[in-house]
């Protein structure tokens, strides 16, 4: 709409607004829903104000209604039940249809409420009068602000001022517009709260304006979220009600809670309405310790910093852990970092924040944590919290100055973050005794196999009955990282494959073959990396599984992963002989343990014995089963029963 067209549309509102005649007949269409298991007395009660001043009423129930509750809104009006769907927008358009476009241009006025007003506390006919004498074509008790489109839902691409949908006015010239009803026709998906917001609350006011339409607010201040932070300055300012959710910041925590430092006017409103209205105050004193009798069900707060973009990472370290706790009898709540808000953790008991780096927020947060008492744990898999540990990479060693200084900032904030926080959580034995360094509680919880990803690994282990002369050997790569670590095992399968022209080299991810290998093209199988759940049926197509690591303390950092995942569709490793897989693995027993010098021999015992392969492959899936599942009990999960 162009705004030479919304200059002629308001000229001609002007000019069709003097041509009315007025009958003074008001409709209500008033919208309820009912959490609790009787109807709460303040929606009965705004109701019985409105009512006498109107000439029909239409209640729409949202939902479920006691019999006895149903009976006493009956004196007022039709009532019509219907499934909660939509929300109030929903509720609103079937009550609209339900007087129908014929009868409702007979009226002056279409009152659009819901049950969320406490009131009202000053007198409706006075608050009606006021309104009038500014001759408008539609209103509202306040507006709420511009802002960015947080719903993605707005066809205008940000949220306009508008009038908030909870009171709304629609007078006779919108009335005896078609476009009115069309409007509410098209509102056919108002399914979520985020489309209820951006497709009608916030869209209304400017869709009807753009048309010519005039419109106001009874109360001008609307800064602040100011119905809802400020119910006390908007009773004096004149709103002649209070919202619900408005007593819900009864003291300065629940803001705090919000991410907000605001003093909460609640205690001097109630003061207010006990001295200044003839509303009585205990209603609005019941409301607000049933706030503060919510049950507060306690839960574990898992932050993923990562978002499933390393989805190993994700996998094992949160989604993985949250449902070790939760076999272990706790509640958890999983969010990303980016999805994260403070209110998150108001009920938490014990806080995970997994590879985040520090923020305002994250540092608000242990902060705010510190002093109410709820333990901060940082989750790190890897030493990448001090450059210490990273200049060793030869990764980084590769990296140009900018490159290397952007990536040093991101370890050195990774550091600061678990500076903030009162403990780690760690996947290793190595991991864990470097982290005492920086922090005196460090909880060690290995990377376990998922019931997931043990039932996906069940429909595709090994059939050792199934010969074949060809052995095939599976590197599953990994990160950029793992390109020197396969420099440590390349004369040995250069050995194999020249000595053995039954070998296969199966070549998984992300690795860039060497030159050098190229001789053995017609011997190396190359693969695509594949998500996890296709990972098990790729490994069981190998005899051999690769895992080695250049001896370095950020390599013996490093977790049995690659053992498990093998070990679970009865696939045998090689494994260098370091950090977690000397650990867990017990060399001739669940794998094979090697040394620098030690790989064409360890390589070629299994590549000559199939008995052997089976044999390890065997001991190594019970071991998995019996030591590395979700069911273990580890540090974590002993320090969160007893803290």
């Amino acid at each position: 709409m162009t705004p030479l067209k919304v200059r002629r549309l308001r000229r001609l509102r002007n000019s069709q607004r003097s041509a009315l005649s007025f009958t003074g007949k008001r409709a209500l269409v008033y919208v309820i829903f009912e959490s609790e298991n009787r109807l709460q007395e303040y929606k009965l009660r705004f109701l019985q104000a409105l009512s006498p001043l109107m000439d029909d009423v239409i209640v729409i129930v949202n939902g479920q209604l006691h019999v006895e509750d149903v009976n006493k809104l009956e004196p007022y009006g039709q009532v019509l039940t219907r499934n909660n769907k939509g929300y109030d927008t929903a509720a609103f358009r079937e009550g609209i249809f339900a007087f129908g476009k014929d009868k409702l241009k007979d009226y002056d006025q279409l009152f659009l409420v819901n049950d969320t007003n406490i009131g009202p506390m000053r007198d409706l006919s006075q608050v009606f009068h006021e309104m009038a004498d500014k001759q408008l074509d539609f209103w509202g008790i306040s507006f709420g602000e511009e802002q960015e489109d947080v719903t993605k839902e707005n066809p205008y691409g940000y949220i306009p001022k508008h009038l908030q949908s909870y009171f709304l006015v629609i007078e006779k010239l919108m009335l005896n517009d078609d476009s009115f009803y069309e409007y509410w026709s098209h509102l056919t998906d108002t399914d979520s709260r985020d489309k209820a917001i951006g497709r009608h609350e916030t869209r209304f006011t400017k869709h009807f304006a753009d048309l010519g339409y005039r419109f106001d607010a009874v109360v001008q201040e609307y800064e602040d979220s100011a119905m809802y932070i400020h119910p006390l300055r908007m009773l004096k300012a004149g709103s002649p009600l209070v919202k619900y959710t408005a007593l819900k910041n009864y003291d300065e925590d629940q803001f705090l809670w919000q991410g907000l430092e605001r003093e909460s006017e609640v205690p001097d409103l109630l003061e207010y309405v006990a001295e200044k209205t003839d509303y009585p105050v205990s209603i609005l004193e019941d409301i607000i310790n049933k706030f503060k009798a919510v049950p507060r069900e306690q839960y574990i707060l898992l932050i993923d910093g990562v978002e499933n973009i390393i989805p190993q990472c994700t996998r094992y370290r949160v989604l993985n852990k949250a449902e070790q706790l939760r076999k272990h009898g706790f509640e958890v709540m999983v969010t990303n970092l980016s999805d994260f808000q403070l209110s998150m953790a108001q009920n938490a008991s014990h806080i995970i924040i997994y590879r985040s780096p520090i923020s305002p927020e994250l540092l608000r947060l242990c902060h705010m944590a510190q002093d109410y008492g709820k333990p901060i744990f940082y989750d790190i898999d890897d030493l990448v919290f001090d450059t210490v540990y990273t200049d060793q990479l030869s990764y980084t060693q590769g990296l140009n100055s900018v490159e290397k200084g952007n990536y040093d900032a991101g370890v050195r904030n990774y550091g600061y973050m678990l500076e903030n926080c009162d403990g780690a959580i760690t996947s290793t034995n190595q991991l864990q005794e470097e982290l005492y360094k920086y922090q005196s509680k460090v909880l060690l919880n290995r990377n376990l196999a998922s019931d997931d990803l043990i039932a996906i690994s069940s429909q595709y282990i090994k059939d050792y009955s199934q010969t074949s002369d060809i052995v095939k050997i599976g590197y599953f790569s990994g990160s950029i990282s793992h390109n020197e670590n396969f420099e440590l095992i390349k004369p040995a399968i250069k050995q194999l494959l020249t000595k053995y022209s039954n070998v296969q080299l199966h070549i998984v991810g992300i690795l860039d073959i060497p030159q050098d290998m190229k001789p053995f093209e017609n011997q190396i199988v190359t693969h695509d990396y594949v998500d996890w759940d296709k990972l098990p049926a790729l490994i069981s197509e190998v005899d051999i599984n690769l895992a080695p690591l250049v001896d370095s303390i950020f390599n013996r950092a490093k977790s049995e992963i690659k053992w498990i995942e093998a070990a679970l569709v009865k696939v045998p490793t090689v494994a260098s002989k370091i950090g977690a897989f000397s650990d867990m693995v017990i060399d001739g027993e669940t794998g094979l343990l090697a040394t620098d010098d030690q790989w064409f021999d360890k390589l070629e015992a299994l590549v000559l014995s199939p008995e052997l392969r089976q044999n390890i492959a065997e001991s190594a899936y019970r071991a998995v089963l019996e030591n590395c599942t979700l069911s273990k009990k580890d540090e974590m999960v002993t320090y969160f029963e007893q803290n």
